[in-house]
């Protein structure tokens, strides 16, 4: 009898079914947001925060200092108050903040490859590696808003990054069963894709949000507030990477962090 499959050839069988199994599902990467301790500090108060990282908000990992490429703190202190890292995790601004107003937080993470092989994940791009499976160069961005005393003004800031949640309200003025409107760009033009939001407390699983929604072809749309509390909404859009080969696709993620009360 003549002998169909040796075991070199059953290994690969599988692998080729690994391989399609993994093209036929979404793969959802790591994405960060920015956690503010009080996201409604009295004037006189210094902001602190961590930059959270993982699938499950607001409870997964941290990112650590080097992995930051940007941090910044925008809004109406005129002192030029900034952002430091007081720890390799912890975040405070350099003074404490004197001005009542809306303020926003963006910061985005180093953007770089990760390759996903039959081996295991590798930091680069796909060139000279055997068994790749697919290969992403990421923009990971995100912003936080901070109402400082009373919380007056505009949160409607636009910092410029790849991908950007732009709040169209600013939600000191929200509550319960109001709409969040926000605006979505992408490399500064309006986004028409969909839109996640989910609180802290909804669940501890994996990829869950409470509320999914789409932006229409100016980039905007609005999420349902369902119930007070500290809220973060996630956008994210992939295309094909330039250079085929050195990597599969581009990927970017933006996310908004804020509090209801």
């Amino acid at each position: 009898m003549k002998k169909i499959f040796s075991s070199k050839n059953f290994n690969l069988f599988f692998i080729s079914i690994f391989i399609l199994m993994f093209f036929s599902v979404p793969v959802y990467a790591h994405y960060p947001w920015v956690n503010i301790t009080d996201y409604t500090p009295e004037t006189g108060s210094t902001l602190q925060m961590t930059i959270g990282w993982g699938h499950k908000y607001p409870l997964a990992g941290f990112l650590k200092k080097d992995s930051l490429e940007n941090l910044e703190l925008i809004g109406p202190e005129k002192s030029g108050t900034g952002l430091t890292f007081v720890s390799d995790l912890e975040i405070e601004s350099e003074e404490s903040i004197s001005v009542a107003g809306a303020y926003v937080v963006a910061a985005t993470r180093k953007a770089g490859f990760y390759t996903k092989t039959a081996q295991g994940g590798k930091r680069c791009s796909k060139k000279n590696l055997e068994n790749v499976i697919r290969c992403y160069f990421s923009h990971m961005c995100m912003k936080a808003i901070v109402n400082v005393g009373a919380g007056e003004g505009r949160a409607d800031v636009r910092v410029g990054h790849p991908m950007e949640i732009i709040p169209l309200k600013n939600p000191v003025d929200l509550r319960a069963g109001d709409y969040m409107p926000i605006q979505v760009l992408y490399n500064g033009k309006p986004y028409n894709g969909d839109i996640f939001a989910t609180y802290a407390g909804f669940s501890t699983e994996k990829n869950v949000f409470a509320y999914a929604a789409k932006t229409d072809k100016k980039g905007k749309g609005k999420i349902r507030i369902l119930q007070p509390g500290v809220w973060m909404i996630k956008a994210g859009h992939e295309e094909p990477y330039p250079d085929q080969n050195e990597c599969d696709v581009e990927s970017f993620v933006a996310t908004l962090t804020f509090e209801i009360r």
